[in-house]
């Protein structure tokens, strides 16, 4: 039976497919422009030494025309003309068949008088020339001045390369010089041995580009089909596994750590998400069954007549507690929404705390709680947000009362130095240990929950103090010793207005 690949190896083989695909198209698109180029530059380069050429090996047809006095043939003997002609002949030849290019002379109307096509010792044009004229406008042109050009018409194949000057005489032009070059039979050839050499080099290049090209998308896909199948376990709620973090790519091995980071936040707030259910959902239903068996017993006269306001105090005392934890979870909400909007003012930031104190007088009197400070700080200013601060030192105040043993102390502390406003408030007691600390401002995180002291908040009040705190661009740390004492410690900074 054979083995089926799974769906990741799949994936894995479908990207590395893809991001190699198109790497190599981009790399073969590349190498066809600059094989584009390189013809470009292979035919600019052959014109110019043809230009080149042609123009040196007629500037010497026209000195050996003119050396030879070749247009006063009425001026020598017979011998002597067919000697001139013969040498001429001989130049033209040797010039053609040395550069395979052609080389004829006409006179000024155009009629051929020389060529380099002609048979040895035939002085009398080749056939292909004898009794040939050259167009009457390639002249008079001709006679203006030396031209180069490219020339496709009766006179000359498509595709010609001419150089055209005149043999001049005291001035006066006698005769004219063709030197042309067909660009089939010159440029092609020439072409063609430079592309067959860069075809060869072509193909090892990209034999070679296309074997690292390989590598390099492997090394890159791959990791990037590995973080894929991390985040599709992220996205089932799976936060346990982890990318691997040394990848040759620092830019990938930055990538995986911000995704094993991101995976271990995720892991925590879906930990604090099942506590903060299991949290809620035993707070609620306690006081909600203390409060529906206490109606019950006054209802069906369970509870005597003389208890029920006892009772009934006690089921008032549940419903507040319900109703601090819905509006910490609403005040939650809104923070983390965005919702809630600074209205800073200037205020004594004491008094707060004094007033706020005041609303812990029977727990504190009940527990015999020693207050210090207050006689020290006298008036201290703030500009911040009164309600929502009012929020942070009610919880501050709240958990000291809550954790200070009976006869314990609780001191206070406050100043403001033009830049910035402290508070502190600290209580004694049995202190918070180094790895509850770190994690003492994460929601729904409570602090050793096997204690008695805190059992009836769900881990939102510290979270909701560090969050409003920060909205003031403020900080707040906790400092604690255990078995002496806890500090809660914040500052806020202070512009006069």
């Amino acid at each position: 039976m054979k083995k089926r690949k799974g769906p990741g190896r799949r994936k894995r083989a479908g990207i590395l497919r893809k991001y190699f695909f198109r790497s190599a198209v981009a790399v073969s698109a590349g190498f066809i422009i600059l094989s584009f180029i390189m013809m470009m530059f292979i035919g600019s380069q052959w014109w110019d030494e043809k230009n080149v050429s042609l123009n040196r090996n007629i500037n010497n047809i026209c000195e050996t025309y003119t050396a030879l006095s070749i247009h006063k043939n009425p001026d020598k003997s017979k011998a002597e003309a067919a000697a001139a002609e013969m040498t001429l002949h001989n130049v033209l030849s040797t010039m053609g068949k040395a550069t395979l290019s052609e080389y004829f002379i006409t006179d000024t109307k155009g009629n051929v008088l020389y060529c380099s096509d002609c048979e040895a010792g035939n002085t009398h044009g080749c056939e292909n020339h004898r009794n040939y004229t050259v167009a009457d406008e390639h002249i008079k042109r001709a006679l203006k001045g030396r031209f180069s050009d490219y020339i496709g018409d009766e006179d000359f194949e498509i595709g010609s390369f001419v150089v055209v000057a005149p043999i001049m005489s005291d001035e006066t032009p006698v005769a004219v010089v063709f030197g042309v070059e067909d660009a089939i039979t010159g440029l092609v050839p020439y072409s063609m041995r430079i592309i067959e050499s860069f075809f060869y080099s072509l193909i090892i290049a990209l034999i070679s580009v296309f074997v690292a090209l390989f590598f390099i998308t492997r090394d890159v896909a791959l990791p990037l089909s590995d973080m894929q199948k991390i985040t599709d376990h992220y996205a089932k709620g799976d936060f346990d596994h982890k990318a691997r973090e040394n990848y040759k790519n620092r830019e990938l091995n930055d990538f995986a750590k911000a995704l094993n980071k991101m995976g271990y936040e995720l892991k925590i707030n879906e930990d604090s998400r099942k506590s903060f259910v299991a949290n809620v959902s035993h707070e609620l239903k306690t006081p909600m069954t203390s409060i529906g068996g206490f109606i019950d017993g006054i209802i069906d006269g369970t509870i005597p007549q003389g208890e029920e306001k006892k009772y009934l105090s006690i089921v008032s005392n549940e419903v507040k507690r319900l109703s601090r934890m819905v509006v910490s979870m609403l005040n939650l909400s809104k923070i983390e929404a965005g919702e809630i909007e600074l209205s800073p003012i200037i205020y004594d930031v004491s008094a707060q705390v004094f007033e706020t104190l005041l609303s812990f007088e029977k727990t504190i009197n009940e527990k015999h709680i020693e207050i210090e400070g207050f006689e020290e700080i006298g008036s201290v200013l703030m500009r911040a947000d009164k309600d929502l601060v009012q929020q942070v030192i009610y919880n501050l105040v709240d958990n000291a009362v809550k954790f200070t043993p009976e006869r314990g102390t609780i001191s206070i502390f406050a100043e403001n130095d033009g830049e910035v406003t402290r508070v502190a408030i600290r209580n004694s007691g049995q202190g918070i240990s180094e790895e509850e600390i770190s994690r003492i401002f994460e929601r729904f995180y409570k602090v050793d929950k096997s204690r008695s002291y805190d059992t009836k908040g769900v881990g939102l009040g510290l979270y909701i103090v560090k969050t409003i705190i920060n909205m003031h661009d403020g900080e707040i740390s906790v400092s604690s010793k255990q078995g002496e004492y806890t500090e809660f410690f914040f500052e806020i900074p202070y512009i006069d207005e």
